[in-house]
């Protein structure tokens, strides 16, 4: 079977290279597809996909897993509107996706299915965003971009001339500023629960570098093993579904003697910490589902 990986990376970067270990341990063939090095088609009333030299012709994926992560522009998209007009499956869908690329609306989409969020502001001009400051309780508050991912993009505002200075320099009236309560992190448990095809893959606690509230794994942040209440598992499993993802990466806070809020769903989550925590293969449970779903049946 040929799995289609959907980066601009080569097998260098960890999750690129774990994934074609498990995919070769299963007999399959990890196709690496760089959007950019691909051009779209519509011939004969039909829609198809051409690399240099018609290198994809008659060597199309089986199945394909969007993990451009949230850089991804509107051309990815283009592609996999592409790949599926043309009947290969996706993991995860193109809606989930389109979701989970943008924090905010993730959020929303969470919000709606009535899964506990930390309370936010979308702000898209400075005056705004001193009333969301106001309306979150005061300072410090958390500022992120929406398309940020694996901690960048994200500031603590610690009072007015922080904010001043954040505001000139990062918002940006099109793509807009989150703003967002700030939870201590003393007393704070931080997790990422994996979830794949509506269960709990895997899960692990973080904890920040001293001086520092991100707990990105990107970031240092340090990472052990979790096992979750049943109810931190049903409302990952929740999230994944709210936001329409076969494959998510569920970031979980909450009080260690209440209940937990989603911050952020990921819908191509890096695993080595996860695995190095854990023991868990995270490569071979996704390859293994990715090959599941290319074996159903067509929903065309």
């Amino acid at each position: 079977m040929k799995i289609g990986v959907l980066t601009i990376h080569g097998l260098g970067f960890h999750p690129n290279g774990r994934l074609d270990q498990a995919a070769r341990h299963r007999g399959h063939h990890l196709m690496l597809i760089n959007p950019y090095h691909l051009t779209c088609g519509l011939e004969n009333q039909g829609p198809g996909i051409h690399g240099c030299n018609d290198a994809m012709i008659g060597d199309l994926p089986d199945v394909v897993l969007p993990r451009q992560g949230s850089p991804m522009g509107e051309y990815g998209f283009v592609i996999l509107r592409q790949f599926q007009a043309m009947g290969i499956p996706l993991v995860n869908t193109l809606e989930g996706v389109t979701i989970a690329r943008h924090q905010y609306i993730t959020l929303q989409a969470l919000a709606t299915a009535g899964i506990p969020v930390p309370d936010t502001c979308f702000v898209t001009q400075k005056a705004p965003f001193f009333d969301a400051v106001d309306r979150l309780g005061g300072y410090p508050v958390v500022v992120k971009q929406p398309s940020g991912m694996g901690g960048d993009g994200v500031f603590k505002i610690d009072d007015p001339a922080q904010a001043d200075t954040c505001v000139n320099a990062r918002l940006d009236p099109v793509k807009g500023l989150l703003v967002q309560q700030f939870l201590p992190v003393s007393g704070r448990v931080d997790a990422r629960i994996l979830v794949i095809g509506g269960r709990v893959a895997g899960a692990m606690t973080l904890l920040p570098v001293p001086d520092d509230f991100r707990t990105n794994i990107h970031r240092q942040g340090r990472a052990a093993a979790f096992d979750p209440p049943a109810s931190w598992k049903y409302m990952a499993v929740a999230a994944a579904k709210a936001c329409g993802l076969d494959i998510a990466g569920i970031d979980m806070m909450g009080k260690k003697s209440g209940s937990p809020c989603v911050a952020e769903v990921n819908y191509s989550p890096g695993f080595r910490g996860l695995e190095a925590a854990t023991g868990i293969d995270i490569a071979m449970e996704i390859i293994d589902f990715a090959a599941r779903q290319a074996n159903m049946p067509s929903l065309k």
